[in-house]
């Protein structure tokens, strides 16, 4: 938790698509916003549009050191810091500011990070311990339980969890709403999957099957991180669209 706060306070900050919202001259007219998350955010746009905050950090650390603002929010210090990240993720959400990963230089640099690239590793883990389950463990309970949901998970989630993040690399989309739609992706893939399989020289058989959903969900998860990574580097370079 503590170290996803962090990553959180280095990520970059960009205006956003927020033409038009009202925007306040000072810190004491956005001080007399009576809705705290209202006044938060708009903390938070302020930062960035007037002082040129490039980083959350930046943005941390200013709001911070106002005296008038910690009066405002008369709230412990740990409290305050994370109602401003909640305020710069709920304006990201909005595409009020864009968020991405200033230290991030190359592909490879984006795989390293276990955050940014989560969807190719807990895809290849999972089909590591999937592969690990079918073809070196016993078939003994609790081993055979073992297999049972290690294996749903592999056939039922993971490759419609990694086309999802593959067509909505963005968070706007919510936690149920992911896992719902993965699960439903999945049970419309791995058919599909079985149907061509059958119409193949290898057949339905478990060799093939395990292989072929092995290896379409690392293609997904992979393609998925480089799109995400192609977004971090337009946002950094400014590259992203207006709308009209």
């Amino acid at each position: 938790m503590v170290q996803r706060k962090v990553e959180e306070e280095e990520e970059g900050v960009r205006v956003g698509k927020d033409k038009n919202k009202i925007k306040y001259k000072s810190i004491e007219q956005i001080l007399k916003i009576e809705e705290r998350d209202d006044m938060l955010e708009q903390l938070v746009l302020y930062a960035v549009r007037n002082n040129n905050c490039s980083k959350v950090k930046d943005i941390v650390d200013l709001l911070m050191s106002n005296d008038l603002i910690k009066t405002r929010l008369s709230s412990p210090s740990s409290s305050t810091i994370d109602d401003i990240l909640d305020a710069v993720r709920r304006l990201a959400h909005k595409k009020a500011i864009m968020l991405y990963n200033s230290s991030i230089t190359s592909f490879k640099d984006y795989l390293k990070n276990m955050y940014l690239s989560m969807t190719l590793w807990i895809t290849a883990i999972v089909t590591a311990v999937t592969i690990l389950t079918i073809y070196v463990l016993p078939d003994a309970i609790p081993w055979s339980i073992v297999r049972i949901v290690v294996g749903g998970a592999f056939v039922l989630f993971i490759p419609g969890y990694a086309l999802v993040q593959l067509l909505f690399p963005s968070r706007e989309m919510d936690v149920i709403e992911r896992v719902a739609l993965s699960i439903g992706l999945s049970l419309a893939v791995v058919p599909l999957t079985g149907f061509l399989l059958n119409y193949s020289p290898w057949g339905i058989r478990l060799d093939p099957i395990v292989a072929s959903v092995s290896a379409l969900s690392i293609i997904l998860a992979f393609a998925s991180v480089y799109r995400a990574y192609m977004m971090n580097v337009k946002t950094v370079r400014g590259e992203e669209e207006d709308e009209d």
